[in-house]
């Protein structure tokens, strides 16, 4: 941390103040915490920043994790920055309510915003009840993820971890933040689409340090379209691949598509890989929520059945409690049925269903199922073209 005391109770902060050599001067001196007011070192290496430390014997209620050089130059650059935005900035202050240290808080008007630049894994239940701390302080937390942990993994595709989910949950499922101090800027996710497991669609907008607001920052980011070039070419992969190593899920899906339609696992429909935007909030892959979809509008449309979305709701949480679908979410009913409208009015857009009357549907006359590979390749190109 870069906050102590002096033994007159004078608060000192290292960040961006002194130099090395000058924090060597400090040394001499004896320095306390503010929160437990034990004594403090002062660590000087070729590594680190100058910055303070508890003795390994003290337990201290504002001390989380363990800080890298790479957390505190993140955080001494973010203090220095939240300055340039005309905010009253405290460093690591102490919040006796929540019983945290948050990283830094910032006052902006009317709005006081608290600061965490995660850098570590943390468990679930210690996100929410930090957020929450936050919260009941008065202070709306912005989480900020060190940039090491994002991973790109195609132009528009990346490897999100549970880790990543949990933040997207407390940021409202807006987007996710990191941000880099080697090059000193921040990078924004937006528009995330899990595809399966470990590969995401996002949107990426890298803003430097010096070009950034603090709106920029602290807001939720607006929904923004899926670039269907680069999801198609991930449907197209996904056909190229054998599928040896599959789920249970996923398993499933193949069999059930293959005993009913006589359907390879390559040769899924276009139908089942639709980008929907409140898919999130499953953890099953893109294929299997919407295959069970698709699998129940088949046997309603041979049937000559009108298909109302309130069915389908009840159809898909029945495969939900049998756990042949996955959630990430568990207490967001109302993002099941957002997914299954999307879904259902992109079909609608594809001429695969018509809505007769609100939210009951029919399907096209027009519709043909693709009997070729070729024709299977052309109807990926309908679906996923820009």
């Amino acid at each position: 941390m870069f906050s102590a005391l002096t033994a007159e109770g004078q608060l000192i902060q290292l960040a961006g103040s002194y130099s090395k050599e000058k924090a060597a001067e400090l040394r001499k001196k004896r320095w306390f915490c503010p929160v437990c007011e034990s004594e403090l070192d002062i660590k000087l290496g070729r590594e680190k920043l100058p910055h303070f430390a508890h003795k390994k014997s003290r337990l201290c209620p504002g001390e989380s994790e363990p800080e890298s050089e790479y957390h505190l130059e993140g955080k001494r650059q973010l203090f220095l920055w939240l300055k340039t935005q005309g905010c009253a900035v405290s460093l690591e202050p102490y919040l006796p309510s929540a019983r945290q240290r948050p990283d830094l808080t910032a006052e902006s008007g009317t709005e006081r915003l608290a600061f965490e630049f995660q850098c570590a894994n943390l468990s679930a239940d210690s996100l929410k009840s930090r957020t929450a701390g936050l919260k009941n302080a008065g202070y709306r937390p912005v989480w900020i993820i060190g940039a090491k942990r994002l991973k790109r993994l195609a132009a528009h595709f990346f490897r999100l971890s549970a880790y990543h989910w949990q933040l997207f949950e407390v940021n409202s499922f807006s987007s996710l933040m990191f941000y880099c101090p080697d090059v000193r800027s921040f990078y924004k996710l937006h528009s995330i689409t899990p595809f399966y497991t470990g590969y995401s669609y996002a949107g990426l907008t890298m803003i430097p340090l010096h070009k950034a607001n603090l709106k920029d920052i602290s807001l939720p980011e607006g929904r923004h379209s899926v670039n269907l070039s680069s999801w198609g070419r991930a449907v197209a992969g996904f056909r190229k691949k054998s599928g040896r190593f599959l789920s249970e899920d996923a398993g499933l899906i193949r069999q059930l598509f293959y005993e009913r339609h006589q359907i390879a696992f390559p040769f899924l429909p276009s139908e089942v890989f639709i980008p929907v935007s409140a898919g999130f909030v499953f953890a099953s892959p893109v294929f299997v929520w919407q295959g069970h979809l698709y699998l129940r509008l088949a046997e309603l449309c041979e049937k000559g059945a009108p298909i109302r979305l309130s069915g389908m709701v009840h159809y898909l949480r029945q495969k939900i409690r049998r756990q042949e679908i996955r959630m990430r979410y568990d207490s967001h009913e109302d993002l099941i049925r957002m997914a299954i409208k999307q879904y259902a009015d992109f079909l609608c857009l594809q001429d695969f269903l018509r809505e007769t009357e609100n939210e009951v549907y029919m399907p096209s006359t027009q519709h043909k199922r693709p009997q070729t590979a070729e024709e299977l390749h052309r109807r990926d190109l309908l679906f996923f073209r820009e």
